[in-house]
């Protein structure tokens, strides 16, 4: 599947007062060492190869009601116009030294894909990722760029896009599209994830 837009990014859109409580939040929930999910959204053994870093799981209402409008707005700019009518939770992801999340997709978009029905949530099942958003909510780190690999058949090779993420920044991109965070230099990044669902694409 081809858009003509991969991404929608919203430029200093998350003010310092978000930022912090979305951490506040994090912290009350407590981090724990992230695993990965299959293409149907089973849980893998955990590999620090593919994945490596701390994550938080929250489903508080004040990130619900500040992130989902960004969500619905590129949806529509961006044309994708996609079946979107659930959210799972939001998880804030700690990147320190080292660590990294290669290259991967939320979620494939067919009925192979979607929830069964021994999901956590049974408003999840029958439904597949539709579009995922990232918020950059720290600075003062180096490192963990955002990039997205797209395949051009006329290319022998993936074509590598690194929008320019800084703090406050927010990105919309359909959950398909491949995308990594490359491995933290210096400092600690933060970042906040949320995933929209529906019915898989027909």
């Amino acid at each position: 599947m081809e858009s003509k837009y991969c991404y929608w990014q919203f430029k200093d859109a998350l003010p310092d007062s978000d930022r912090k409580k979305i951490k506040r939040i994090a912290r009350k929930s407590g981090y724990v060492e992230a695993s990965t999910k299959n293409s149907e959204q089973k849980k893998n053994k955990k590999d620090g190869k593919v994945r490596n870093t701390d994550v938080s799981f929250s489903n508080d209402e004040y990130l619900y009601d500040t992130l989902t409008p960004f969500v619905y707005r590129a949806n529509e700019d961006a044309g994708w116009k996609y079946d979107v009518d659930y959210f799972e939770g939001d998880q804030i992801a700690r990147y320190r030294k080292n660590q990294h999340y290669s290259w991967h997709e939320d979620g494939r978009g067919d009925h192979f894909a979607a929830y069964a029905a021994n999901a956590d949530d049974k408003n999840y099942i029958g439904k597949v990722r539709k579009l995922t958003l990232v918020a950059c909510i720290s600075n003062g780190y180096e490192g963990g760029d955002l990039e997205f690999a797209l395949h051009k058949p006329e290319e022998e090779e993936n074509l590598i896009l690194q929008p320019k993420m800084e703090v406050g920044d927010i990105i919309v991109f359909p959950s398909y599209v491949s995308h990594r965070s490359t491995a933290i230099t210096k400092g600690t990044k933060y970042s906040v994830s949320m995933w929209s669902l529906g019915p898989p694409f027909r």
